[in-house]
């Protein structure tokens, strides 16, 4: 997934104003382009709690930072906050989540029954949405070279769209998930507090992977280690003030 450019969130001239600054960036000395989080260079708040080495791999899954959609929003949130010092991290989340296209989820929401709801439903709701990712599917085929299904038809080809559209919502969910624990632990790192509104629902969303409909879904032999990480990473999410 591609960093997103988020705007500000004061007024439709702001809409604009982070895509504009965000190339005066490499200008800041304190801001270089090098710049990873880590434990190094975490606020003396964050190191006292975030001793964890999984806490700062750039590879493990489960880690804030590790995972494509945890890593874009911890990074795009330190970019966003440049020019949003006094606005709360969850309107950044909410704008992440809407340039990204996931499906509408209430962030707070921990009951199995709409999750599983949420988890079913098919990302594709129209035929107009299902023809323009045939389109697409057919164009990097042929971008890339692929000669190994030329032979399929259009019926072929809607078929696999339609099967992988309604095996997406876990994979949407986690992902939103992910920039929920991501956001939350950035702004930790970087600042050494947390908005009351965003720990609320990194509590939530971590409390949300835990659950049987979501942590099954993972490999059985990658479970108990996801386990105990999600449950200290939510350790240190409860004890930040």
């Amino acid at each position: 997934m591609i960093l997103v450019s988020l705007g500000c969130s004061n007024s439709a001239d702001n809409a604009n104003s982070f895509n504009r600054n965000i190339f005066q960036l490499t200008s800041f000395p304190d801001m270089p382009d090098t710049f990873r989080f880590s434990y190094k260079d975490a606020h003396v708040k964050a190191k006292a709690l975030m001793n964890e080495e999984f806490l700062w791999s750039a590879i493990e899954e489960t880690a804030p930072f590790g995972n494509d959609d945890g890593s874009d929003a911890a990074y795009g949130f330190r970019l966003w906050r440049v020019y949003n010092k006094n606005i709360s991290p969850t309107v950044y989340l909410d704008q992440l989540i809407d340039r990204w296209g996931y499906p509408k989820f209430e962030l707070d929401e921990l009951d199995t029954a709409k999750i599983s709801l949420y988890l079913s439903a098919p990302a594709l709701k129209s035929e107009t949405e299902i023809r323009q990712q045939m389109e697409t599917m057919k164009e990097a085929m042929k971008n890339a070279g692929d000669t190994s299904m030329q032979s399929m038809n259009d019926n072929q080809f809607r078929e696999i769209i339609i099967l992988s559209s309604q095996s997406m919502g876990a994979s949407f969910l986690v992902g939103i998930d992910n920039a929920i624990i991501a956001t939350g632990f950035a702004q930790f790192v970087l600042e050494g507090e947390l908005d009351q509104k965003l720990k609320s629902l990194v509590v939530i969303a971590i409390k949300r992977q835990l659950l049987p409909v979501l942590i099954n879904r993972w490999d059985v032999n990658y479970i108990p280690m996801r386990k105990e990480q999600l449950n200290t990473m939510l350790n240190i999410i409860n004890k930040v003030d």
